[in-house]
């Protein structure tokens, strides 16, 4: 993927780059990152501020194009580009930019969108109605900070642990 990379950046910048935005963000999910590390990438590859914003599941998380995640409260503003989590769905992801989106800038929300939903579809949309110990996102959702506490105490009752006792990870 580096080698075409390259070979694309001598011909086309920008496709050189689209591509570099594809191999980062497919080796975040290769890794099992979690949702502040994918708003992170997409806010150091745009090199400015980045959110998700997905208020059915509790989720909002913001980061300066420095990395630090930034969690301010003000609104999303209608000029800054964005996408979907899904086709046809509400804005989810935006980097706070005004102007039209670069090539690069369509990439990394395209790609920063598609993780997130795979991200979120494993640890809190799609697990299944009674979880099992075994299950590995119930217990992503239990260590996932940025989880709803019904999220987390629904997924520890279904790892068998009492909510209201003492747990140790």
């Amino acid at each position: 993927m580096e080698e075409l990379a390259g070979r694309l950046a001598a011909l086309d910048p920008d496709a050189g780059a689209a591509v570099q935005v594809i191999a980062y963000f497919d080796r975040l999910v290769e890794g099992r990152a979690g949702l502040e590390a994918l708003v992170r990438g997409a806010a150091v590859l745009s090199g400015c501020p980045a959110r998700l914003v997905d208020a059915d599941r509790h989720v909002r998380i913001r980061v300066e194009p420095d990395g630090r995640r930034s969690d301010e409260t003000g609104p999303v503003r209608p000029e800054w580009p964005s996408t979907p989590l899904s086709p046809g769905g509400a804005p989810a992801v935006w980097l706070e930019r005004t102007g039209p989106p670069t090539v690069v800038d369509s990439m990394v929300l395209e790609r920063a969108a598609s993780a997130a939903r795979l991200v979120l579809d494993r640890t809190r949309g799609r697990a299944p109605a009674h979880g099992t110990a075994d299950d590995p996102a119930l217990l992503e959702t239990v260590l996932d900070p940025t989880a709803a506490v019904a999220a987390r105490l629904h997924a520890a009752r279904g790892l068998g642990l009492d909510p209201d006792g003492q747990a140790r990870a």
